[in-house]
C-alpha cells in the first residue's frame, strides 16, 4: 500500500505543476501569433502533455521507490525541471516573453539532461521514461524559436 500512496503521491505533484502551468493561457494573444504551419493544435499539446506528465510521476516514483545512492540529489533536479515547467507557461504565455521563454526552455533542457543522468545509474527504466520529454521539449524549443522569429524575433522582443 505504500508504494501506492507515494506513486499517488508524485501523481498529484505532476498535477499541481500541470495545473499551475494551465493557470497561463495564450489567449487572443496566442490566437493572432503568426505560428509555423507545423505547429500542433491545442489538443494535441494537451495529449502530448498529459502523457509526459503521467511519465514524470512513475519515473520520479520509480527512483523515489528505489531510494538510494544520490536519489535526493537526481529528485532535485526532476522538481527543479518541473519548476521550469512552469516558468516556461509564465514566460511565454503569462507575461508575452517569446524570447525570455526560449531562454528558459533552452535551460530547462539542461535541467532534463542532468535528470536522465542522475536517474540513470539508480534506476535505467526511470531515466528512460524521461527521453520522451527530451524529444518533446527540443521540438517545443524549435517551435519556441519559430514563433520568436515569426513574431519580430531580436533582441529588442526580449526586454
Amino acid at each position: 500500500m505504500h508504494r501506492l500512496v507515494s506513486l499517488a503521491v508524485f501523481l498529484f505533484v505532476v498535477v499541481v505543476s500541470a495545473a499551475v502551468s494551465s493557470l497561463f493561457v495564450g489567449g487572443e494573444w496566442y490566437l493572432a501569433m503568426i505560428k509555423p504551419s507545423w505547429n500542433p493544435p491545442a489538443m494535441a499539446m494537451a495529449s502530448a502533455w498529459a502523457v509526459l506528465y503521467v511519465l514524470m510521476a512513475v519515473s520520479a516514483w520509480m527512483i523515489w521507490d528505489a531510494m538510494r545512492g544520490l536519489a535526493r540529489v537526481a529528485l532535485a533536479w526532476w522538481v527543479l525541471q518541473l519548476i521550469l515547467s512552469i516558468a516556461w507557461s509564465w514566460m511565454f504565455f503569462g507575461v508575452h516573453r517569446i524570447g525570455w521563454a526560449m531562454a528558459v526552455i533552452f535551460l530547462w533542457i539542461l535541467v532534463l539532461v542532468m535528470v536522465i543522468k542522475t536517474f540513470r545509474p539508480l534506476k535505467q527504466e526511470a531515466s528512460t521514461l524521461m527521453i520522451p520529454q527530451l524529444a518533446w521539449l527540443i521540438f517545443m524549443a524549435v517551435l519556441n524559436f519559430y514563433q520568436w522569429h515569426l513574431n519580430g524575433g531580436g533582441l529588442a522582443s526580449i526586454f
